[in-house]
């Protein structure tokens, strides 16, 4: 672990005690993929105190491409004690988040859909962000992320597929104002057969000023990236992508190189910020595996709503799983 960051302890995967700053949340995530079956997930969820009397933010997409549907959850439920448990987040009953023994837990049950998936880590949870980084320190004072092994079952139609794959995940805490995003960012996180996993950040402060961060976990070391480059095929909707190509160079002079093709996406919006999550196939090398490539584009900070997104979802609820469109 770099000396710039801080030490994170097995209780920081618990609820922290919030301040009355009205900013103030707390949130979790977890995207997976499970390769061989073709099935995948994005679960946030955040904690909101002092927001409109207290709520709870829920983000959520199941996809199945073999089975046909897809699912999703965009929107906030009144945050409750109950929503407060000892080891972890709910969001009343559509999504829970539990820290125990080790292992990180997701229960889903919504839209007629049941899941459980259990992520257990592959290396020790590791802030991205140096210290020095005023973008990311005001944005993100307290936060962590790891890649794990994810393996539980989803439940639809009466039909239970157990699902075996890897993931990545975060936590999060302190004060995050959802009404002024970054004009521009890219994050792209995940792992290639489990032997090397990775993070490279790129954004973009209200200033202007674009910050490049990112590390690998490779043969049980982190290494924090000393330049990072990412690219996106946009669509012409300028929010949705085809996929790309992230490079990330090490202190050594190692060049990483990782490509990837989108299968999938999901749109999430709070407050002003609109995210787009592309579940991508990656490639480096001989190694082969998946990642998430989330992006905003907004570089003129508009506020107006979305009116297409080509190849993410935004509906409510189920629906037919909807391939990929290309021009041609």
């Amino acid at each position: 672990m770099s000396e710039s960051h801080p030490l994170f302890v097995e209780a920081d995967e618990h609820r922290h005690e919030s301040n009355d700053n009205p900013l103030w949340q707390e949130s979790t995530l977890l995207h997976w993929y499970d390769a061989s079956q073709c099935i995948g997930g994005w679960h946030r969820i955040g904690h909101e105190p002092n927001a409109n009397g207290g709520r709870a933010a829920i983000w959520s997409f199941l996809f199945d491409r073999d089975g046909g549907w897809q699912y999703r959850r965009c929107g906030d439920v009144a945050l409750t004690s109950a929503d407060h448990l000892a080891t972890g987040f709910s969001t009343g009953s559509a999504q829970r988040f539990e820290y125990s023994a080790g292992t990180a837990h997701w229960f889903i049950d919504d839209a007629g859909v049941k899941a459980h998936l259990a992520c257990e880590n592959l290396f020790p949870i590791v802030d991205p962000f140096p210290k020095s980084d005023a973008l990311a320190a005001k944005r993100f004072p307290n936060h962590f992320e790891v890649a794990g092994r994810v393996t539980g079952y989803i439940e639809r139609n009466g039909r239970r597929i157990e699902v075996c794959g890897y993931g990545y995940r975060d936590h999060s805490w302190g004060p995050r104002d959802w009404s002024a995003g970054m004009p521009n960012h890219r994050w792209f996180t995940g792992t290639l057969d489990g032997k090397l996993s990775f993070a490279a950040i790129t954004a973009q402060a209200p200033t202007g000023r674009i910050s490049r961060v990112g590390y690998v976990h490779r043969d049980g070391r982190i290494q924090h990236a000393t330049g990072v480059d990412v690219v996106v095929h946009m669509e012409p909707d300028g929010l949705t992508h085809r996929g790309g190509e992230l490079s990330l160079r090490l202190g050594s002079g190692e060049l990483i190189r990782i490509t990837f093709r989108a299968r999938t996406g999901v749109l999430f919006q709070r407050g002003n910020v609109v995210s787009v999550e592309m579940f991508c196939e990656a490639q480096s090398g001989e190694l082969s595996g998946y990642l998430d490539a989330e992006i905003s584009s907004n570089p003129r900070a508009g506020i107006g709503p979305v009116l297409v997104a080509l190849n993410a979802a935004t509906h409510e609820g189920i629906a037919p799983f909807a391939p990929l469109q290309f021009g041609i």
